[in-house]
C-alpha cells in the first residue's frame, strides 16, 4: 500500500500538475521524496512568501491551482502573506505543510501552532489530513480552488501520517465532510432575471460596463468583445483585468478602482445611470462607487455579502451569460459616439508630466511610457505595490488577458518579482517585465538568486527614489509629519551582479533606451535601476 505522502505525489501527478514552489524542511522530507520519485519538480524560492506568490501566479496563468509546500512551525506561518494574497487575488492555490506528528503534537510545545485555525480565515478549506481516503480529500481540495470563486485551500500533513499507509474508510468510520460541490454548467440563470437585466440595459441611458475578474479571462473574452461591440456599451477594467479588453478598442474608457487620474473617472461616474459589472469583483475597488448607482452583476459567482447586494446578479458561466444576453437586449443608450475616445484624451493630457526630467531623476510616466515603445507588444508585466503602481496601472496599455500581472486584492509589497518568475516559467519565449520600486525590491532581493538559478531571463526595473512614497503622501495628506518612510540609497545595478544577475543603472533617457535594449536580449535576469522624481505621483495620483 503506498503512504500517504505518496498517494499525495501520485494525485498532483495526475491532474497535470508536475511543478511545485516553496522550502523544505525535516517533517515534510517524505512529501518531498515522494514527489520526487513521482517525477514531480520542487523549485526552492528563498523565502515562503515569494514560493506562495509563484504558485499562486502559476494558478491564475493556468487557471489550475498551483502549490507551494513548506514545513511545520515558520515554515508555515512564513507563507500567511502569499496565501492571503492568493485569497484576495482569486488565485487558485494548494497549500501543503509540515504538521507536528500526531503524536507529539498535544504534549510538545516547540513549533506548534493551530496551522488549521490559522489559516481558515483565508482560505476556501482548511483540513487536517489523517491518512484515510487521502486521494479523494486531495482530489476534492483541487477542485475547491477553481470553483466559482478561485482562491487557496490548506492541507496540513502531521509527520507520521505522511510516512503510514493510506487507508480507506473503515465500514464504521464517518466519512468527511467535503466542501459542496459547486460547477458551472450553462447560464445558471433564470429566464426571468435575464429579462429583467435586458430592461435595465434597455432603459438605461448612460450604462457603463466594469470588467473585473470574476470570470475566466481567456475562455470569456471572445464572447465578453462580442457584447461589447453589440451593445456600443463603453467599458472600464479593473486593474487585474487589464487586457481583457484591449486598451486600443474604440470603447474601452480607463482602468478604474483608485488609479491615477481616477477624479475623472469619479467624474465619468457620476454620468451614469447602470452600471455593468462583467466579472466585477469589489475587491478591487478602493471606492464603493459600485453601490451609488445601480448595479447588474454578471460574474461566475455571487457578490452578495452581509454588506452589499448588487441590484441584480447574474450567477454562472459569464459566456454563456453573456450570449443568452446578447440576443434580448435592445441598447438605446445617449453616449455620444466619441464619448469614450474624449475621455481618453482627457485623461492622457491629466497625466502628461510637466517635465520628462529634474534634478532627482527621471520622470514615472515617461518611464513608463518609453517602457511600453521599447518592448514587444505581446511583453508580460508584473507590477509591486507602490505609489508606481497607481499610475502605470493607468498609463500602461494592455493588449491580451493576463499580460498585466498585480496585486490589487491584498495589494501586497514584494510581489513583481516573484510574479515574474512564475510568469517565465510558463511563457519562456515572451519578454517578462518586473515593474518595483526600491522598497518593494528591497523586501525579495534574495530572490534574484532564485531566478538566476532556474534560468529566468526576467527584466526588472526597479524605480529608485529612497522612499515609501504613496505611504509619504497618506501621511502629508492626514497632515502627519512624514515618518518611518524614508532610507538610504541602494546600489540594485551594484549588488545583481553578486546574485549572478545583470545590472546596470540609466540616469538618461539614452542610458535607458541602452539599457532595456540589453536587457530584452540577456539570457539571465537583469536590474535596471531608474532613479525617479515622485513629483508625477504627487500630480497625478
Amino acid at each position: 500500500m503506498p503512504t500517504t505522502a505518496e498517494v499525495i505525489a501520485e494525485t498532483l501527478k495526475s491532474k497535470g500538475i508536475h511543478r511545485l514552489f516553496g522550502l523544505p524542511g525535516g517533517e515534510i522530507a517524505e512529501l518531498m521524496g515522494a514527489c520526487h520519485r513521482a517525477g514531480l519538480t520542487f523549485l526552492l524560492t528563498r523565502h515562503e512568501n515569494a514560493g506562495c506568490v509563484m504558485a499562486s501566479v502559476t494558478g491564475e496563468l493556468t487557471r489550475k491551482p498551483g502549490v507551494v509546500l513548506a514545513t511545520v512551525g515558520p515554515g508555515a506561518t512564513n507563507l500567511v502573506n502569499g496565501v492571503a494574497n492568493a485569497f484576495l487575488e482569486r488565485a487558485p492555490l494548494l497549500v501543503i505543510t509540515a504538521q507536528l506528528s500526531t503524536e507529539l503534537s498535544p504534549i510538545l510545545p516547540h513549533q506548534r501552532v493551530d496551522l488549521e485555525d490559522l489559516f481558515r480565515p483565508i482560505t476556501k478549506w482548511s483540513h487536517t489530513l489523517t491518512g484515510v481516503n487521502t486521494a479523494a480529500t486531495l482530489q476534492r481540495a483541487l477542485d475547491l480552488t477553481t470553483e466559482r470563486r478561485p482562491g487557496p485551500v490548506y492541507l496540513s500533513l502531521p509527520s507520521d501520517v505522511a510516512h503510514q499507509e493510506d487507508r480507506p474508510a473503515s465500514p464504521g468510520q464517518q466519512a468527511l465532510a467535503f466542501p459542496p460541490a459547486q460547477p458551472l454548467e450553462g447560464t445558471g440563470v433564470p429566464r426571468g432575471d435575464l429579462d429583467r437585466a435586458a430592461r435595465m440595459i434597455g432603459e438605461a441611458r448612460r450604462p457603463l460596463a466594469v470588467v473585473g475578474i470574476g470570470l475566466d479571462p481567456m475562455k470569456v473574452q471572445p464572447a465578453l468583445l462580442r457584447w461589447i461591440g453589440a451593445t456600443g456599451i463603453p467599458v472600464a477594467t479593473t486593474p487585474k483585468a487589464k487586457g481583457l479588453v484591449p486598451e486600443d478598442h474604440p470603447l474601452f474608457v480607463a482602468t478604474s478602482t483608485g488609479m491615477a487620474g481616477d477624479a475623472l473617472f469619479v467624474e465619468l461616474l457620476r454620468e451614469t445611470d447602470l452600471l455593468i459589472g462583467i466579472g466585477f469583483d469589489p475587491v478591487e475597488a478602493i471606492r464603493t462607487f459600485y453601490t451609488e448607482r445601480p448595479f447588474l452583476s454578471i460574474a461566475q459567482y455571487s457578490l452578495v455579502d452581509r454588506q452589499f447586494a448588487p441590484d441584480l446578479e447574474l450567477v454562472g458561466d459569464v459566456s454563456a451569460t453573456l450570449e443568452a444576453l446578447q440576443g434580448k437586449v435592445m441598447v438605446h443608450h445617449t453616449w455620444p459616439p466619441d464619448a469614450p475616445a474624449t475621455f481618453r484624451r482627457r485623461l492622457a493630457a491629466f497625466l502628461t508630466p510637466s517635465a520628462d526630467q529634474s534634478a532627482l531623476g527621471l520622470s514615472p510616466a515617461r518611464v513608463f511610457g518609453r517602457l511600453r515603445s521599447l518592448v514587444p507588444r505581446d511583453t508580460i508585466l508584473s507590477v509591486d505595490t507602490g505609489a508606481h503602481k497607481l499610475l502605470i496601472g493607468q498609463v500602461w496599455p494592455s493588449y491580451e488577458p493576463l499580460t498585466y500581472l498585480v496585486s490589487h486584492g491584498l495589494s501586497t509589497m514584494g510581489y513583481a518579482l516573484p510574479a515574474a518568475m512564475a510568469v517565465k516559467l510558463e511563457h519562456p519565449h515572451r519578454p517578462v517585465v518586473a515593474v518595483v520600486g526600491d522598497g518593494g525590491l528591497a523586501m525579495v532581493l534574495p530572490e534574484l538568486e532564485t531566478a538566476v538559478r532556474l534560468h529566468l531571463p526576467v527584466v526588472v526595473l526597479v524605480l529608485s527614489d529612497r522612499s515609501l512614497y504613496l505611504i509619504r503622501m497618506h501621511q502629508e495628506r492626514k497632515g502627519v509629519q512624514a515618518t518611518g518612510v524614508d532610507f538610504g540609497p541602494i546600489d540594485f545595478a551594484g549588488i545583481a551582479p553578486g546574485f549572478g544577475a545583470r545590472g546596470a543603472r540609466a540616469g538618461t533617457w539614452a542610458e535607458f533606451d541602452d539599457a532595456v535594449t540589453a536587457a530584452l536580449k540577456e539570457d539571465r535576469p537583469t536590474v535596471i535601476e531608474v532613479p525617479v522624481d515622485p513629483v508625477d505621483y504627487r500630480k497625478m495620483l
